[in-house]
């Protein structure tokens, strides 16, 4: 049978690269999202490369959701093998600007979001008895400072930390189950793009203060993400993985 991955956000982005990317190193793929049609797109993608794949709708922000989504896939397949949180939101201002509401609402999406997906992700790897790994998509930004992103950058924080946590209670199940955060530099996605366009300038602002040089694409972080997800990175727990061309080395 076929190791089972469950990714969030797989409608767009990094999640939907990482949907792909986990398909064609064999995984069944469980995508999950809120846009059923782009997620129907992704399940497409995924089988038109000769891989596995199924589509699920859910709000990453409810736990009852949560529960219903995660109990179901392992009462199906038995197992459950990698998890992915990559659903997210993002948004730049100003702190003075920022209100309570826009941030809760982003802490919502950002964190507790990642505390479910990991809460039942180690339930039913732990219950079908699965060497199991998690995946939490964090930021270059919940490790270093971004101006007019203070929201952004404490939720990114709280995931970096929380997943190290995690790691730590991951590790004493039997098996032990593995939890990562994946710290991502600019990358360019509908998340940037959303909030300031595919401009010529857009895309020199993503290659600015990298010492590659390169625009990071959604494929860099999937590759990673696959990495932490598999069994090559066997003896990597609790770690802030980034992946960012070097933008945050100076």
């Amino acid at each position: 049978m076929k190791p089972v991955a469950l990714v969030t956000g797989a409608t767009s982005g990094i999640g939907r690269e990482a949907a792909l990317w986990l398909a064609r190193d064999g995984f069944h793929v469980v995508a999950c999202g809120r846009n059923a049609g782009r997620g129907a797109g992704t399940v497409a993608a995924i089988e038109t490369a000769g891989g596995s794949a199924e589509f699920i709708a859910f709000d990453i922000t409810r736990e009852a959701d949560w529960a219903r989504v995660v109990a179901d896939v392992a009462a199906r397949f038995r197992r459950l093998d990698a998890v992915v949180n990559s659903g997210g939101a993002f948004f730049a201002k100003p702190l003075p600007e920022t209100s309570l509401a826009e941030f809760r609402s982003l802490w919502e999406t950002d964190v507790e979001s990642v505390v479910l997906g990991t809460k039942y992700a180690l339930r039913a790897m732990r219950d079908t008895r699965s060497a199991g790994s998690i995946v939490n998509i964090s930021s270059l930004a919940g490790l270093i400072g971004l101006e007019d992103c203070a929201a952004y950058c404490a939720a990114k924080a709280a995931v970096t930390h929380f997943s190290k946590i995690a790691a730590v209670e991951g590790g004493s199940f039997d098996p032990p189950i593995r939890v990562n955060s994946l710290n991502p530099g600019v990358i360019l996605t509908e998340m940037i793009t959303g909030a300031y366009g595919d401009g010529e300038a857009v895309r020199q602002f993503v290659k600015d203060g990298n010492a590659l040089d390169m625009v990071g694409e959604a494929r860099h972080i999937a590759a990673a993400i696959a990495w932490l997800a598999g069994p090559k990175s066997r003896m990597v727990t609790g770690t802030a993985h980034v992946v960012d061309g070097g933008r945050g080395s100076d």
